[in-house]
Parts: structure tokens; sequence; C-alpha cells
């Protein structure tokens, strides 16, 4: 049932929006099972054998893992291109050392970011959490028994054991409090921290310290918790969904339904309508037995052909996979997984084992990363001596008599109606594409990130410091991408600049209950801030969906009431959020058959409107309006590269590179746009 929901919700069948509770599922089930296979050795034979526990798990475990990551490292170097071969193939390293999904947690990848393509391997977060756990709990577990002398013989085991409950419950409920507050202030980092999921795993091990006495639970009533249960599973897997705060309180759900349908498989007499017979049904003990390696073989499987095609697939044929990726898994698991498990029974030989594993994840990865080194080689040739760049081609808005367009976005947009090959020798590497290059950010980690809890950031100054005409940047990382050509202009107009920002504090999040209340809390300080300081000018930006949503109108009622607050204060300039594009440049540029014409994105009438409507309201409001539009799109479409540079770092944010080449436009924009009396 967790596997089947897991896969279903990751192939995108719409009804199972919240089939991630499945890994929930998992982790109940592995506490369970690994703490009554401990308690039931400790039992027998009056001690703990940690070397014995960690090959058994490095028998059932590293096999298979290692199979499918150098099956996916393979694939991937085979059919990405070479920036994501090589985000896989480091991925893939990463999961090789169960250290996943602090990886994930570090780069901030969000498990339902929609704009950057999900690692091939992203589902090894979950089997890492649950190595570190199998890492720490049996020594725990083997000192809370039998105290430092871990291999002491049996004599009052069934004494000692009276204590496991209070410590389970002590740490559980620690895990869960901090669950809970991590997932409201750091959802990214509280999704795949171990700290916030060992509350699941304890709630499992809780269930096995208290087999005896949950299995005296009268027959009907184990039968009604049972149904319960599953579904409480049930309705989790239907109704939560990527908005669904998760995990914290919202965990409970399906963990606490997987508790009820394992105490509802205990004890000597099963009730005749019991759910334990439709879990025992032939077919559902079929994939439950290959569960394992249907999780390993299913996400790679859908993510690889979604990128091999350059779009994403229609669930019709995403089940396809699925159900290939099942036929994958009944292989390597009459093939791998239990011969080794039933044959290598000797610690040498699971260690050798383990060491050929290794070997051939590290042998692979080294191979990819050399023929990726090449392919990288290949495609960035450096640029002709003599070639004229972006940055000599861009100029103020006033040189183009095109709609404000510049020249050389029009001579893009030109291009790719001529569908002209993409030229060589692109600025910046595409490598240096991912996320947010380190030239947006200013010096001293003076940016605030949705993922902390803090509702202030450093006031920092930058440009030129000791300047007495003083210019605030506010906003999101929308806001923070211009802040390169703001540069450019304080450098020429000996300006001093304090970017006030805060990453993922989108303007939809700053007044309405949308989002996190650090968010609102961010907000109302950078206003009281803004007023005290009292600049010569406020630019304040941010993130507009071009997408009709609730969450675009929030957006636009955001920035707006931000410049309402603020026009008292001194001249306010908003900032035009331009439309994007709708495939990331990288995977653009690098596809078969790139062209200008295939990586330019045409917007239809109706998205534009939202960028109108601020441009308006902040005219009829009396502040100014920075028009960004004409520096990357021209006539409803945006190239993703402009002269020879990469104009994009993502579907929607401007490239480091480009904004800094944007100096001379910016400022002619800005020198417009800014009110010429205080209002």
């Amino acid at each position: 049932m967790a596997v089947l929901l897991v896969a279903l919700g990751h192939a995108g069948v719409g009804f199972v929006s919240g089939g991630f509770v499945g890994v929930d599922v998992f982790f109940v089930l592995s506490g369970f099972l690994i703490t009554g296979l401990l308690l039931a050795e400790a039992r027998t034979r009056g001690r703990v054998s940690l070397l014995e526990f960690y090959l058994r798990r490095a028998r059932r475990i590293v096999p298979a893992a290692s199979l499918t990551l150098l099956v996916t490292t393979l694939a991937a170097f085979l059919l990405l291109n070479f920036v994501r071969a090589r985000e896989a193939v480091h991925d893939s390293l990463h999961a090789g050392a169960f250290a996943a999904n602090f990886r994930f947690a570090e780069r901030g990848v969000d498990y339902f970011a929609e704009n950057d393509p999900p690692s091939p391997v992203r589902h090894y977060w979950s089997l890492s959490v649950e190595e570190q756990f199998y890492l720490v709990w049996p020594l725990l577990l083997a000192i809370t028994l039998f105290g430092v002398a871990v291999r002491r013989r049996r004599h009052d085991v069934d004494r000692r054991m009276r204590r496991l409950p209070i410590v389970v419950l002590v740490l559980a409920t620690a895990s869960l409090a901090w669950s809970v507050h991590l997932t409201s202030t750091s959802p990214t980092a509280a999704y795949f921290s171990p700290f916030t999921r060992a509350w699941e795993l304890g709630l499992g091990a809780m269930i096995a310290v208290c087999t005896s006495a949950l299995g005296r639970i009268p027959a009907a009533a184990r039968g009604v918790m049972g149904w319960t249960g599953i579904t409480a599973i049930a309705v989790a897997a239907l109704t939560f969904s990527e908005a669904t705060p998760f995990p914290g309180s919202a965990g409970l759900l399906p963990t606490a339904g997987t508790a009820l349908a394992i105490i509802a498989g205990m004890g000597s007499r099963t009730p005749r309508l019991a759910v334990g017979r439709l879990l025992a049904l032939r077919p559902m003990c079929m994939v439950g037995d290959r569960s394992y390696a249907l999780y390993l073989w299913h996400w790679p499987a859908l993510i690889l052909a979604d990128a091999y095609v350059g779009r994403e697939l229609p669930v019709s044929a995403k089940l396809g996979l699925v159900l290939g990726a099942f036929l994958l898994s009944c292989v390597s698991y009459a093939l791998v997984e239990n011969p080794i498990r039933r044959r290598v029974r000797s610690g040498k030989a699971t260690v050798l084992v383990a060491a050929a594993c290794t070997a051939a994840l590290l042998g692979t990865a080294g191979i990819a990363l050399a023929g990726i080194d090449r392919a990288q080689q290949r495609f960035e040739r450096p640029i002709s001596a003599g070639t004229a760049t972006a940055a000599a081609e861009l100029g103020g808005l006033e040189s183009s008599g095109v709609k404000g367009a510049l020249p050389v976005v029009v001579a893009a947009i030109e291009a790719a109606r001529r569908d002209e090959p993409i030229p060589s020798g692109l600025t910046p590497r595409l490598g240096q594409l991912r996320g947010l290059p380190p030239a947006y950010a200013p010096p001293n980690g003076c940016i605030g990130q949705d993922s902390g809890s803090k509702s202030t950031t450093p006031i920092c100054r930058i440009g030129e410091l000791s300047s007495r005409k003083l210019v605030v940047l506010m906003g999101d990382s929308h806001a923070m991408m211009w802040l390169p050509a703001l540069l450019e202009t304080a450098r020429h107009d000996h300006w001093a600049v304090v970017p006030i920002l805060r990453l993922g504090c989108t303007p939809g999040k700053w007044t309405t209950n949308y989002g996190r209340k650090a968010c609102r809390d961010w907000y109302r300080w950078a206003i009281r801030e803004i007023k005290r300081i009292r600049p010569h000018a406020t630019l304040i930006g941010g993130s507009i969906d071009q997408r009709p949503a609730a969450t675009t109108r929030a957006a636009i009622e955001g920035v707006l009431a931000a410049a309402q607050e603020l026009k008292a204060s001194g001249r306010v300039v908003v900032i035009g959020d331009p439309e994007g594009l709708n495939r990331d440049p990288v995977d653009c540029v690098l596809s078969r058959n790139a062209s200008t014409a295939t990586c330019a994105t045409t917007w239809p009438t109706q998205s534009l409107a939202f960028y109108d409507e601020v441009a308006r309201r902040a005219t009829h409001l009396g502040v100014g309006f920075l028009s960004t539009r004409g520096f990357v799109c021209f006539e409803r479409r945006c190239p993703a590269v402009i002269g020879r540079t990469i104009a994009w770092a993502d579907t929607n944010h401007v490239s480091a590179a480009y904004s800094a080449q944007l100096g001379g436009a910016f400022r002619a924009a800005l020198t417009r746009a800014i009110p010429k009396t205080r209002r």
C-alpha cells in the first residue's frame, strides 16, 4: 500500500495528490520491524550484536540500492545533457553514502518544486533517513537495555525493557515537537531532516516495545482499528497535496493510521473481516515483497524519461513506466536481492559485497564525470577574437524606437523568427546557471532566507559606501536578480545601496495569510526599517506569477501595498516582473535540435495582463514603475539567449551576467521612473 501510493503520486495520478505519505508509512513500518528484531535478539540471546545487525542491513539494503544508482548514473550520462548529468552523478554519490537528504536540504531543494528538474535519485532521501535511523537506534537501544556493555549476557532483560517505552516516548515527543516547529519555519529542511522524521520511526518502535500489551486488545476492537487505520492513510493520500505543510502535525494522520493497521494484525485471533485479509491477498503480497526494489526503480524511470523527451509525459505514459519499473523490480528482486540475502551469510563475504558495490559505483561515477567534462569542453568553445558581446550591444531604452525593447532583444527575436542556431561561446558557462549565482548576493550574508525563522535581516550598505544618496532594494529573489544592474547604476551615479531582501518571501505572502508567518513579520519589519532610513528612493520588486492563480492576485496587492506604505517616506519605484520562460534555459540550449526559435517562449496575450496591471496601478498610485519587459522580451516573446549571453538563470530569474550587462539600460529606465518629487 505504501509503495503504490508513492508510485501513483509520482506518476501524477490526480486523485492521489498526497501519495508522498506512503514514505511515512514506510517509516513507521521500519521502526516497528527493526525494533522488533532487535528486541527478539535481546530476549533470546541476552545481548544486541551491533556488528551482526549492520551486516544484515548491508546485505538487505546495499546491493539493490547500489545497482539502481549504477544504472541511473549510466542512464543520466547517456540521456541527459552534461549539466543535468553532472548533477545526477554527484547526487548518486551522496545517495550511495546515504546522505542524499542532507544534500537536498543543503541545496534548498523543494520536494514539490516545479521550476527545477528533479534529481533522478531524489527519492533516496527517505532511504538515507532510514539508514541514519538504523545507525543510531540499535546503539541507543543496546545502551538502554544493557548499559555500556552491550554484549552483557541476559539475566534481567525483561526488567530492563520496562524503561524502553519511556525512552522512546521522550525521544519521539521531542522529535514531533521539532518537526512541527521546523515545518512552520523551514519547510524544506524539515522535509528532509532525520530529526523531524525520527518520531515516525519512533512510533513504530513504540508499537514493537508494547507488542505484548497491544496483543491483548479484543479482536473486534482490533478489527475496527485496522479499517480505521487504512482509512486514515487513504484520506491523507487523497486530501493532502503540495500545499499541505509537511511533515509537522499533518504527519500524524498517515502515521497514526499505519500504527492502527499494524496493531490490528497483532494477537492470536484474526477477525473474519479484518483488514489483514485484504492486505494478505496475493497481488498485494507480491507488490509488498518487491516494494523496496519498486521504490528504487520507479522514480529514475519517470524522471529520466521526462528529461529525455524534453517535456512532462502524460499520466498514461507514466503509468506505463511504473509498470515497467515493477517488472524491473521483479528481475532485480529475483537476481540480486534474494540471492545475496540468502547466500551471503558471513561477515567477510558481506564486507566484500559492500566493497564491490561501492567500487562499482565510484568507478562508474568517475567514468561518467570524465565523459561529462569532455562533452562540456566540446560545447563551450571560446568566442572568436573581435566578436561583439551582448554587453557592447546593450544600451539605454532611448536608443530603441521599437516599443521600448532593447535593440539586442529585438535582434534575438528576429533571429528566433528565422530559426537561427544557438550562437557558440555563450556566457556565462551553463554549469553556472543553476540556482541563484553568487553574483546576485551582496556580501556579509545580507540576504534573508524563507527557510529561516527570523523576522529581520542584516542592514548592509554596498555600492558607494560614503555616498549620501541612498537607494533601498526591497523584495524577494525577483528583486535581487536586478541587483547587479542596480550596482552598475550606483557605481556610475555614486549611490549607496541597501538591499532588504528575503528569498522565498514573495509579495503574495507579505500581507496575507498565504505562506508562513515569518514572511509577514519580515515585511512589517522591512517597512519600519525603510521608513527609519528614509532613502532617496526605494525600489520594490517581487515575483508576480504570470499564470492566473489566487496567489498572483495576492502578489499584485502585496507589491502595491508596500508602495502605498512607503511613498510618504520617499520616492518609490515598483520594478516590473517580466514573463520569463516556460522551459529551463539549460535544458533548452542543450537539447537536441536546439535553436533560437525552440529556446524562445511565446506568451498568450492574457498572460501579459498582470504585468500591465501592476504598471497601470503603480502609476495611478503616484509611484514610479520601472518597465523591465523590454530588457528581456519583445512582442510577447522572451528568448533564452540574447546576443551571446544566456539571459535567464532558470525559467523566471534573469541571469547575473545579463543583469550586470543591463547597467546602462537599467540606469536610463530608473532615471525616468523615479518620481521627481517626494509624494
